[in-house]
């Protein structure tokens, strides 16, 4: 029975000393062309691309010529970078001139007007402070203390923050890239006048 040959979604009669013999070496697996496949979509299914493909079967002349029962090597998918997770790298509170706040039992002791600053791995679009109150376990009774839009170019976002007197809690930010969002590590911090 003749094969046929797939080009460009219509089916032509070929004999079996048409369809170029599959390549002498493959660094993947050997793949018999079924009816309405393309190249395309054999390198869709086993993720490669038509140029890999191409590559690893120097018998396909015309990537839109492939023959049903065409025997064709399926390369070995190249390793992709695993691309970088997005997180918070840091979150800092500083004094209006930028100087580290002292910390007495592991809490920063803030003055009346502070830089809340975080920094992430990627620009983000949006950035959101928090503060929870102490004894609470619980985000939902965090309090929003301000959101940052920063630049598109920088991967940090800072507020000024005036804290109220009798501030007791954990600071944290939350960062949004692309629908995308982290959280910091908490920062327990104390403003007793």
């Amino acid at each position: 029975m003749p094969a046929s040959k797939h080009d460009r979604g219509a089916l032509v009669a070929v004999s079996q000393s048409q369809i170029p013999p599959p390549p002498q070496k493959c660094s993947g697996f050997l793949y018999t062309v079924q009816r309405g496949d393309s190249l395309f979509e054999i390198g869709r299914r086993f993720g490669v691309t038509v140029a890999q493909l191409q590559a690893a079967n120097p018998q396909i002349k015309n990537p839109n010529v492939i023959f049903i029962g065409q025997v064709i090597c399926i390369p070995k998918p190249s390793a992709q970078p695993k691309p970088h997770v997005f997180r918070v790298l840091s979150l800092q509170i500083l004094s209006e001139t930028g100087e580290p706040l002292p910390v007495v039992d592991n809490a920063v002791q803030l003055p009346a007007r502070v830089i809340v600053r975080a920094t992430f791995t990627h620009v983000v679009q949006r950035a959101f402070f928090f503060l929870e109150p102490t004894g609470t376990e619980a985000c939902e009774n965090a309090s929003l203390i301000g959101i940052d839009c920063p630049s598109a170019t920088q991967p940090v976002a800072e507020i000024i923050w005036d804290v109220p007197a009798g501030t007791l809690g954990r600071v944290f930010v939350v960062g949004c890239r692309n629908s995308v969002c982290a959280k910091s590590d908490e920062i327990l911090v104390v403003r007793s006048e």
